[in-house]
């Protein structure tokens, strides 16, 4: 076991394992500010309002981490591969200076992706790259494989938007180069607004209505 402690030891860490770790001691710090302040501490069992709003902050907490977990580490991402949601392969062409014509022209490179994973996206599908986070690719074109004489690989025609800046000429490095191996996948971690629930007092009756005042008293301490 201690082997394997010292092998994972010498292992870089991820991209996200700093946020994640800075998220924590936040978490951590504004619960010790919370009970430091008066604050009741955690009831045994959540009232109905309550418990809906950590669901869904629980849920929203898997969600990025297992797209943190993709993003990071090529085997994560394989398992999507496998499933459809992502696909890899190599830069066949690239239209780095493309404007799309408006009001005013507006940068809008395209890219031709060869790959042999099985393709699941159709046109307009929005996709994402792991070493592009903050650009977006649309789907323009599949070409099957019976239409590129002599390879068996999907083409995919990729429309890239933001991450180049404010230019009509993309900063070197924005735009993936011809020969460049990427990755694109449906998972993404963009932001999302907390839903929202209603006040504990709006409590509906079909939950039990607003739960009682919380009152202390010496069995909050009692263990099981």
């Amino acid at each position: 076991m201690w082997r394997a402690v010292d092998l994972l030891g010498g292992l870089p860490a991820a991209a996200h394992v700093e946020q994640r770790w800075l998220a924590d001691r936040r978490s951590f710090t504004n619960q010790v500010a919370w009970i430091r302040d008066g604050g009741a501490p955690q009831a045994r069992r959540d009232s109905a309002v309550a418990a809906a709003r950590r669901l869904a902050r629980l849920e929203r907490e898997q969600q990025r981490l297992a797209v943190e977990r993709a993003y990071d580490d090529p085997l994560v991402m394989a398992e999507y591969r496998m499933t459809g949601e992502a696909f890899a392969g190599e830069v066949t062409e690239a239209e780095p200076a493309r404007l799309e014509q408006g009001k005013r022209p507006v940068l809008r490179p395209w890219i031709t992706v060869a790959t042999a994973d099985e393709m699941l996206f159709a046109r307009g599908a929005v996709l994402k790259s792991p070493v592009r986070p903050a650009q977006q690719a649309t789907v323009v074109d599949v070409v099957s494989p019976g239409a590129a004489a002599g390879d068996a690989r999907t083409r995919i025609v990729l429309e890239l938007k933001g991450g180049m800046g404010r230019s009509l000429t993309p900063p070197p490095g924005t735009v993936p180069a011809v020969g460049e191996q990427v990755t694109y996948t449906s998972l993404r971690d963009d932001f999302q607004p907390a839903p929202k629930f209603p006040d504990i007092d709006d409590t509906p009756w079909t939950h039990g209505g607003p739960p009682p005042e919380y009152v202390p008293d010496d069995e909050d301490a009692r263990e099981d």
